[in-house]
């Protein structure tokens, strides 16, 4: 299984109704591709995480690189992982107001998840924290 994960930056007169637009589509295309993640999203950056199959994975972020609703996509993690860590989402989401801490959120989300995954996402959960 492999898997990436990144963040990006929304335009910024991103709305919630371009948000859900964005989720619907990307939920269609990877039950087509079967991907499996999840999008945590506040008004100044989303984090993904993607995982199936690498060429799925890829192309799926090549499509969301070529998207002009956001921008300073960085990717932070890839590779390959012993199983799907969110197999029963399609592309689970959680929208956080900039003033809410994330990591309690992210903690909830990953309490499933292979400890070095649940670590990774939780690092980048405190570190937004601070930074906030």
């Amino acid at each position: 299984m492999y898997r990436l994960v990144y963040i990006s930056t929304p335009k910024q007169d991103i709305s919630r109704v371009e948000v859900a637009s964005i989720l619907r589509a990307g939920r269609k295309n990877n039950v087509k591709n079967g991907i499996t993640g999840l999008l945590i999203q506040d008004r100044r950056r989303f984090l993904q995480y993607l995982e199936g199959e690498q060429t799925d994975v890829e192309q799926t972020f090549a499509r969301i690189s070529n998207d002009r609703r956001h921008s300073a996509i960085i990717p932070l993690k890839s590779g390959y992982i012993g199983r799907r860590q969110f197999p029963k989402w399609e592309m689970a989401s959680k929208y956080v107001d900039a003033e809410t801490d994330l990591l309690p959120v992210v903690r909830e989300l990953v309490r499933d998840c292979d400890r070095d995954v649940a670590s990774e996402l939780m690092s980048f959960a405190e570190a937004r924290d601070r930074a906030a």
